[in-house]
């Protein structure tokens, strides 16, 4: 896919979520509830086609959470993810950028390393205590919440 051809939307506002989209990547809407009101809202599009959808928050003045970055089952793979998290620094270049992931969500993990991404701390329980169901992943429960750190941020 040429990288040419994508680009974010407009900030949303927060009226328009695009629930369908955060759910490819969060399990319940709830979950998402407890942190999309807080964020930038991106959809990400190829040509004229929404292929996914990114959400962003602002931590403190140095920090921001890739909170949610989804893409359509039927474009992954072809390099968008990497592309949106390039876009990202473009967008917040003075930025640390943090993302959490599963404990045994090995491909998200492996991902966010090949793009940079360093593991740096483990909110502990967090799927134990935000979710109300068993959270399944590569046949594990997930229990910790691996919180990964791209220091690529030019100050």
């Amino acid at each position: 896919m040429k990288s040419s051809a994508l680009h974010f939307s407009e900030r949303l506002s927060n009226e328009f979520i695009p629930y369908p989209l955060l759910l490819l990547a969060d399990e319940t809407k709830e979950a998402i509830n407890n942190y999309i009101h807080q964020c930038e809202i991106y959809l990400i599009k190829n040509k004229n086609q929404v292929v996914g959808v990114c959400a962003i928050q602002e931590i403190d003045t140095y920090t921001i959470e890739i909170k949610n970055l989804a893409i359509i089952k039927e474009h992954r793979n072809c390099g968008i993810g990497s592309w949106c998290i390039q876009k990202v620094k473009e967008i917040y270049p003075a930025k640390i950028v943090l993302v959490g992931t599963g404990d045994a969500s090995s491909s998200s993990l492996r991902f966010y390393k090949k793009n940079g991404f360093k593991p740096h701390a483990i909110r502990k329980d967090f799927f134990l205590n935000n979710y109300d169901h068993p959270i399944i992943e590569n046949g594990r429960q997930l229990i910790d919440q691996i919180v990964l750190k791209n220091e690529s941020a030019k100050y």
